[in-house]
């Protein structure tokens, strides 16, 4: 198979927004080049670097080393300790601490970066770019394996399905080794004409902040518990060309608010770790999702398969889909959210978001906890984040919109959910913080 470009851009392109400098593609390229002579060849790469700009330089570094680098759903010791251990002879990119490990730790920014790139070097189809571990939002977290040739047409479709057509500067919340920061932050602005800023906000104030030192037009990437924090702040929104959400749906007023409050177009963008981003819609105008070209869904009428040139095999979607006659489709939920009381069905995705629509609730989620006793159907739970609210108020409002049977007992206020960088909600580390804050069961 033939070699592809790392870059399609042009070399005077600014790329990155580094440390308060800006990287043309020929900088950028320059540092990656140097640092992929730091790494030994054609070796697995743990990418923990936090900056977002050191890992975008890394993930390109270790490409050029002909190695693969290795994302881990988070930075847990066991997490890393379990990796390396599957992977002899890796070694680790990180730009922090990380003392404890006895693996060779190499940081980025410890490279000649004076250097300045003359070519746009080119990777093998087939190598191995990226292995991707999931957050186990739906169960056990799984491994994927990404394809040079995979990525690279996977973000030439992005940029052709929504990726911006003029310069941008963006900023994006999530993080890069998630697949859906690293389709949109890393691999997106290879290709579009996008200078990407290397910071990564979470709190509102720090996110207007990140956004009013950009020029405009500016762009959003982020998922829909970081937008409900920035919708909740006081600060005056700066104005926006774009925001892209993923991770999670959407509440439909969410966005209207956010595009009244920011001027922008809310694009909210569909997918899955195995295929990437594959279709889209306007989420403030209540539309269907709307696949991009090149994908193929078989099966129906619910559950369905998707191919595509670029992917490396058929993917069987989670998702219940229904499709319309203009080849649009909603979401219906999942085989695993969808829940069955007193003959009664419902989706726990669904429940949820009704939940995230109350006024003042910041975050919160639906679900149902494992079974006490063999047999036993237990009733709906919910962990709520809504300071100023109380358990009364907040389940006499879900009881105007959803049937008595689904409203959730315990529903419990707490200060956080134990989300991951992501954004998602991996079903472990949700029962497990459940368990914890669990009360004496009451007569």
């Amino acid at each position: 198979m033939s070699d592809l470009p790392l870059i399609e851009r042009a070399l005077d392109d600014v790329l990155l927004h580094l440390h308060d400098q800006e990287l043309s593609v020929a900088a950028y390229l320059g540092r990656a080049m140097a640092l992929s002579a730091q790494l030994p060849p054609r070796t697995p790469v743990v990418n923990l670097c936090q900056n977002r700009g050191h890992f975008s330089i890394g993930f390109a570094a270790v490409l050029l080393a002909g190695g693969h680098n290795l994302l881990p759903a988070n930075r847990l010791p066991a997490t890393i300790d379990a990796l390396l251990e599957q992977h002899p002879g890796a070694c680790v990119l990180a730009d922090c601490a990380m003392d404890r490990l006895s693996v060779p730790v190499i940081h980025p920014a410890d490279v000649d970066s004076s250097s300045l790139a003359d070519r746009i070097p080119s990777i093998p189809a087939h190598q191995l770019a990226a292995v991707v571990f999931t957050s186990g939002s739906t169960g056990a977290s799984s491994r994927i394996l990404k394809p040079w040739a995979t990525l690279y047409h996977s973000a030439r479709l992005n940029q052709a399905s929504f990726g911006p057509r003029h310069p941008v500067h963006a900023l994006a919340t999530v993080p890069p080794q998630h697949m859906w920061g690293l389709e949109t932050s890393v691999l997106l602005p290879w290709f579009a004409p996008i200078t990407m800023h290397d910071a990564q906000p979470f709190f509102a104030a720090d996110i207007v902040a990140s956004l009013q030192q950009l020029p405009e037009p500016r762009v959003l990437i982020s998922a829909p518990v970081h937008l409900r924090v920035l919708d909740e702040a006081d600060s005056e929104l700066p104005k926006l060309e774009t925001i892209y959400s993923a991770t999670a749906p959407l509440s439909p007023k969410l966005a209207q608010r956010l595009e009244s409050g920011t001027g922008s177009e809310v694009r909210e963008i569909y997918g899955c770790s195995e295929t990437g981003c594959l279709a889209q819609r306007r989420s403030a105008r209540g539309e269907g999702w709307t696949p991009f070209a090149g994908f193929e869904f078989d099966g129906g009428p619910r559950r369905f398969r998707v191919r595509a040139d670029h992917l490396p095999e058929t993917v069987e979607l989670m998702d219940e889909l229904a499709f319309d006659a203009q080849g649009r489709f909603e979401l219906i939920g999942r085989s695993s959210d969808l829940v069955n009381v007193a003959g009664k069905r419902a989706s726990l995705a669904e429940l949820t978001r009704i939940l995230l629509d109350i006024p003042g609730v910041v975050d919160g989620v639906i679900f149902q906890p494992p079974a006490q006793r063999e047999g036993r159907v237990e009733r709906l739970a919910a962990l709520v984040v809504a300071p100023g609210l109380d358990a009364a108020s907040l389940r006499a409002r879900l009881a105007e919109r959803i049937d008595a049977a689904f409203l959730p007992r315990p529903l419990r206020l707490v200060e956080a959910l134990p989300r991951a960088e992501s954004g998602k909600l991996p079903q472990h580390a949700l029962m497990d913080f459940f368990r914890q804050h669990a009360e004496p069961a009451r007569a």
